[in-house]
């Protein structure tokens, strides 16, 4: 066969490694309230153009298309962004109820792609906090995306921290020579970690009354550093990062997966926090708070020492072969039984209605056979290194009950 494979498939192991980085974000979310959410893959055009959410460059890569009636039709697009969606699917189901969600989602994004051999489809787990203006809603953002990221294997990764509408406000006044000189030090040092502290003396030389629109910024990103710096995370203030989501308002971060951006491939993490972004798709009175992330699982994947190969990792003692040799609903029901219980408690096991060789017996920690016709209990042991039918006994009783 030709090989043409397209760079969208994910292998055997990347699934495996996906599954896991999937569980492990759920976990977190579960731990801080997020409830799951699936919004369409196809949504109309005008969510992501009429507000100005994506900058030009990804507004040119938009996969869209007319979705015909018969005699007119509506311009859609496949999903290029999940907060423009989720911003969607809140105003129809949920801010009428209640305006404070905390939701979470593990979507698939498309991307115009300039030749085959380029990635058009990506993968995302993300959260979207609504509702809360609050700084410990960021710093809950960012610790989790941290967390997460450590969760799942990288032993080292670099938080970035920026804050463009600071940089915009400063960029357009006329600076001081103290004020200025500081910011413009401050841009050219964001390679070197930082604390609250750093920041405070920053926001210290600018004190001009011409700065005064910048101070309640400078405030929100000196709380939300000094709550980080309590809770260990250490992070670099880069000024000049600045996104190609337009609809932030606030604070943005990144994870990278080495200590200087090279490319877009190095991002294991991106977010921040959008105001104004829900209000203005509704046309609501008052702005509604928002901040969210969302890992690059393709970026997450590209790391071979991440999470390696899990088919190979798995230790051949705990990987438990169950095999109904009389095919009846009662023997595969006991066999799934079997399967989700030996789950439970750490093992991988799997069902087989196909005669098991001998020869292979020895890749497996345990061998079950399940026949009520044949076997009192039900099930016998063909082959152990491991574990004996005693200990399943007393582990399950018996299955033929």
């Amino acid at each position: 066969m030709k090989n043409k494979s397209s760079k969208n498939d994910l292998t055997i192991d990347e699934c495996l490694r996906f599954r896991k980085i999937e569980e492990a974000f759920l976990s977190r979310c579960r731990h801080f309230g997020y409830n799951e959410i699936k919004t369409s893959t196809i949504e109309p055009l005008y969510i992501f153009t009429a507000l100005g959410a994506l900058n030009e460059a990804k507004l040119r890569r938009i996969y869209s298309f007319i979705d015909w009636d018969g005699w007119s039709g509506e311009r859609v697009a496949l999903k290029p962004d999940s907060t423009a969606c989720v911003a969607r699917f809140y105003g129809e189901h949920l801010f009428p109820k209640n305006p404070r969600q905390k939701l979470c989602y593990v979507e698939n994004h498309f991307e115009w792609a300039d030749s085959w051999d380029d990635i058009s489809e990506r993968w995302q787990c993300g959260i979207e906090d609504i509702g809360n203006k609050n700084p410990e809603s960021d710093v809950e953002a960012i610790y989790m995306a941290c967390d997460i990221i450590q969760k799942i294997g990288f032993e080292k990764y670099y938080l970035y921290l920026s804050y463009p509408s600071i940089t915009k406000e400063i960029n357009a006044i006329s600076f001081d020579k103290q004020g200025g000189e500081v910011f413009i030090n401050a841009i050219e040092k964001s390679s070197e970690n930082h604390t609250a502290d750093y920041l405070e003396n920053i926001k210290s030389c600018l004190h001009r009354s011409a700065y005064e629109k910048v101070q309640p910024a400078f405030e929100n990103f000196v709380s939300i550093c000094r709550k980080l710096d309590s809770l260990e995370c250490k992070y670099v203030i880069d000024f000049s990062a600045i996104g190609d989501l337009n609809y932030y308002t606030g604070i943005q971060f990144q994870v990278l997966s080495t200590p200087k951006r090279k490319s877009k491939s190095d991002i294991l993490c991106s977010g921040g926090r959008y105001d104004n972004f829900i209000k203005e798709m509704w046309k609501l009175p008052e702005a509604v708070p928002a901040v969210g992330f969302a890992l690059y699982i393709r970026n997450i994947l590209r790391h071979g020492s991440i999470m390696k190969d899990s088919s190979e990792s798995i230790d051949q003692l705990q990987n438990i072969c169950i095999y109904v040799s009389n095919i009846t609903k009662h023997d595969v029901k006991t066999g799934q039984m079997l399967c989700d219980k030996l789950s439970r408690l750490g093992f991988v096991s799997q069902i087989t209605l196909n005669p098991v060789e001998k020869e292979k017996y020895e890749s497996f920690g345990l061998v079950i056979e399940v026949d009520h016709e044949r076997f009192i209990d039900g099930y016998q042991v063909l082959y152990s290194q491991k574990i004996g039918k005693p200990l399943l006994k007393n582990l399950f009783g018996e299955f033929n009950a």
